[in-house]
């Protein structure tokens, strides 16, 4: 019987981390902001304030990850993380004041920069080269299953036990996904325990290319069109997840179990986003493949506003089947498209700019839905503006197309 690769255990236990780590910091928290409305009388902007100072915070820190990634064990970086995490959990339960969620929202912006997204691509990069397309719609599905997990926890635990006593429950389920996997199955790279990626038999001929430098990398159109595209992706998508149970149960007025079943539905689909548009990226031209997950996020869109124009006729579950399955797809083929053209001596580097541009772009997305929201007394003069932006984003990332191979030869010839 052939014994499994270990690569496979590795990637179980980053799933098992990414699933808490993003899945109850960006996907559930959100299902706290009606009940802090309730208690605090805070506006949209003010309760979603924090959470974009998050968002300005993690875009600060990725660059000064990427670059610790290539030099320290992420295994470590991931660890500490971790731990920042479990105390701002611990600290969300005890606010009393805008200002002190606003500083507990800054330290899950440091614990999610050690043990999120950025180390969990950094070690699976270094165990997959022929199955990454795969590897990465695994764990992003993770991401998502971790969202529908904490986010139903979230919305039953603050209606049974209320919100401080809910913040405690994550905290401590999340000790117990992100700590116990990381002592037990997660190593650095395969070389540690005498293998080498997808379990062959020799170093793989591309783990020798250099790839594109960081310099290299600046100097070439296509990382702008990436940044432009990406960056209009994550100001619709963030900002919408952001807002959306304030959208659904303060605007369209659907009870908080609905809500909260919605929120669940979104991130389930979203698992068949990921798997799905991981699956196609190792046969198809990557590049159409997220061109169809942003056109899939133009549907998710127009049932957002078709909800909010002709209330009672628009079931929310219909926007959560497409948004959660676009919204999927997207972050699976960033993550998978900026691998493939910039693996190599400074991928952490690149990764770490990319992953900082979008998210900057989220907390304008965040910022700019709370504010527009207020001014017009509604979410859907905003969102009729996200299809227009989403739009632009489809045109964008066709023409990343066109410089692809030229960029990719490049690299080669000159690392």
């Amino acid at each position: 019987m052939k014994k499994v690769f270990y690569g496979w255990w590795v990637l179980l236990g980053l799933c098992l981390i990414y699933s808490a780590s993003n899945g109850i910091v960006t996907l559930s928290l959100k299902r706290f902001y009606p009940s802090l409305i309730e208690i605090f009388s805070w506006s949209r902007e003010e309760v979603t304030r924090p959470v974009s100072i998050f968002y300005f915070a993690l875009a600060v820190l990725m660059p000064f990850i990427g670059a610790l990634l290539d030099k320290q064990k992420p295994k470590r970086i991931m660890l500490l993380g971790a731990i920042i995490l479990v105390i701002g959990l611990v600290l969300f339960g005890r606010i009393n004041n805008l200002s002190q969620f606003i500083g507990v929202y800054v330290i899950l912006a440091i614990g999610l920069a050690g043990a999120g997204l950025a180390s969990s691509m950094y070690i699976l990069t270094k165990w997959f080269h022929k199955h990454r397309g795969k590897a990465v719609g695994i764990l992003l599905v993770a991401g998502s299953l971790g969202g529908a997990l904490f986010n139903k926890v979230s919305g039953d635990a603050i209606d049974a036990m209320g919100w401080r006593n809910a913040s405690l429950l994550l905290a401590g389920i999340g000790a117990l996904f992100m700590i116990i996997p990381w002592f037990v199955l997660v190593k650095n790279t395969p070389k540690e325990i005498g293998l080498f990626p997808d379990g062959a038999s020799e170093e793989p001929k591309r783990n020798l290319v250099k790839g594109m430098s960081f310099s290299q990398a600046l100097k070439s159109p296509t990382l702008y069109l990436i940044f432009l595209a990406t960056g209009i992706l994550w100001f619709c998508i963030i900002g919408m997840g952001q807002h959306q149970d304030i959208y659904l149960q303060n605007e369209l007025k659907f009870p908080s179990a609905l809500v909260t079943n919605v929120g669940s539905a979104f991130f389930l689909f979203g698992v068949v986003g990921k798997l799905c548009f991981g699956f196609l990226s190792d046969r198809f031209n990557k590049k159409m493949v997220m061109a169809a997950s942003i056109l899939l996020l133009l549907i998710g869109n127009g049932f957002l506003y078709l909800m909010g124009t002709d209330p009672g006729n628009w079931s929310p579950y219909w926007y959560a089947v497409t948004y959660g399955i676009a919204y999927s797809g997207v972050f699976t083929m960033i993550q998978i498209i900026v691998a493939e053209l910039y693996y190599g001596q400074d991928y952490g580097k690149i990764l770490g700019i990319v992953l900082t541009i979008d998210t900057l772009a989220s907390v304008a997305g965040i910022q700019f839905l709370g504010r527009r929201s207020v001014a017009d007394g509604s979410y859907v003069p905003a969102i009729m503006i996200m299809i227009v932006l989403c739009a632009i984003a489809l045109i964008g990332f066709l023409l990343v197309r066109i410089n692809f191979k030229k960029t990719t030869q490049a690299a080669n010839l000159e690392g």
